[in-house]
């Protein structure tokens, strides 16, 4: 799934370039690409497999959010239940037991995080969007320029080209760690 396409970009922008043009599709992917470094992970629904080391602790934090399932772990490289594990949050594990994760041992875990189509929060996709057609407005030289006349004293004029004015609308979706 990419979670958003050239044609959603192009009703997004009210723009319709040729078809031949390949340019929007990589400000899509531009876009996505910003998203997903903001975040610290890929938000769209996927399968992961991360080693981590134990610290003594009791929560264990995966790399992706929010976790919707854990497939398999093995400890120190013997295969183990992974039903012994449970989400603490979006991207925390721990034992169901309230075992902690032993210091120095390995634990390979192996789950599924992100949003589905149908799960993908509207705010994500929109973030991207704005993304997009910061970049696709960039390529005309003329991004963010806004100007304001004052009577007697001429005008001035403004450039603001950030993503991060953006980004910051999804700051609830970043990985915690």
């Amino acid at each position: 799934m990419t979670f958003i396409t050239r044609s959603e970009l192009e009703k997004f922008t009210n723009k319709y370039p040729d078809a031949n043009d390949t340019n929007p599709t990589k400000y899509c992917n531009s876009g996505m690409e910003a998203v997903k470094n903001y975040l610290g992970y890929d938000p769209e629904s996927q399968s992961y497999t991360q080693e981590i080391k134990g610290d003594g602790g009791v929560l264990a934090a995966l790399q992706a959010m929010p976790i919707t399932a854990i497939t398999a772990l093995s400890i120190d490289g013997t295969q183990a239940d992974p039903t012994t594990l449970e989400v603490q949050s979006e991207n925390y594990v721990c034992f169901k037991d309230g075992s902690p994760f032993v210091k120095g041992s390995r634990y390979t875990i192996t789950f599924t995080a992100g949003f589905s189509a149908l799960t993908f929060p509207d705010i994500i996709k929109t973030t991207a969007l704005q993304v997009a057609t910061l970049f696709w407005e960039s390529a005309g030289g003329n991004l963010a320029v806004s100007s304001t006349s004052f009577a007697d004293t001429g005008s001035r004029v403004f450039n603001n080209f950030t993503a991060d004015r953006f980004l910051k609308q999804i700051a609830q979706y970043k990985r915690r760690f």
